[in-house]
């Protein structure tokens, strides 16, 4: 990875750890977190939650740049997501470090119920009303047959915990979702529920994390012109 060859700021700050990942004896040294390379639904505006659709040519190479910026470390496990999305973001790093992708189905994305496959613009009058009323209220609201934020959290916290007990001292990939990837920051850096679902975590971002009592990040781009440039703390 490069260094610093650009400054971008963020209202959000790495503060200190959760109590619950506080402790650095009981977790990995370092962790990579990665959102899946853009998928096929992603281009059409599609809510895809957790349905599967692909990556698209897009996404296929952000997959191949990832590995790329993670050649040289020394990564001791890979988790993601169950949905095709996240896996396949995680292969090419994979067959580099000729380690095996640990599938993880807490990890997947928050179920969006009714509006899953459905566009959320004008040809979609019905979801476009209800993906803005989800906008008003991130935290709240709750689409019918799916999950709320305070329901995520609940679901991705303890398989983090399985994750790092499996990990201690290690250094790992986690490639997740947008909604997923806030509640791992959020319990990282102790942020507040409602800072937490407002970041908007971006595909052409990688996070490196030491995590702990006082967690440091920086943040590396995944966007091939600038691939592996890295940005002392977090930015989204």
């Amino acid at each position: 990875m490069s260094k610093i060859d650009f400054e971008i700021t963020s209202d959000l700050k790495v503060g200190n750890g959760h109590p619950d990942f506080a402790n650095s004896a009981t977790l990995p040294a370092k962790i990579y977190l990665a959102r899946h390379g853009t998928s096929e639904w992603n281009k059409k505006k599609r809510v895809s939650g957790q349905l599967d659709p692909p990556l698209s040519e897009k996404g296929i190479e952000q997959s191949h740049v990832l590995a790329q910026v993670l050649q040289n470390e020394n990564l001791t496990g890979i988790y993601a997501s169950t949905l095709s999305r996240a896996v396949d973001t995680a292969h090419p790093t994979s067959q580099y470090h000729n380690l095996p992708i640990n599938k993880v189905n807490g990890l997947k994305e928050i179920h969006m119920g009714i509006l899953q496959g459905r566009y959320r613009d004008h040809r979609d009058s019905e979801a476009q009303y209800l993906w803005s009323l989800r906008k008003e209220n991130k935290l709240k609201f709750q689409i019918a047959g799916g999950e709320t934020y305070s329901d995520l959290k609940h679901r991705i916290v303890p398989c983090l915990k399985n994750i790092f007990k499996n990990e201690i001292g290690g250094t790992i990939l986690i490639v997740g979702h947008r909604n997923t990837n806030r509640v791992i920051l959020e319990a990282l850096f102790h942020w507040k529920d409602k800072e937490a679902i407002n970041v908007n975590l971006r595909s052409k971002y990688l996070y490196e994390i030491v995590p702990g009592a006082k967690p440091q990040c920086n943040t590396i781009s995944l966007a091939k012109e600038k691939a592996g440039s890295v940005i002392k703390g977090f930015i989204s």
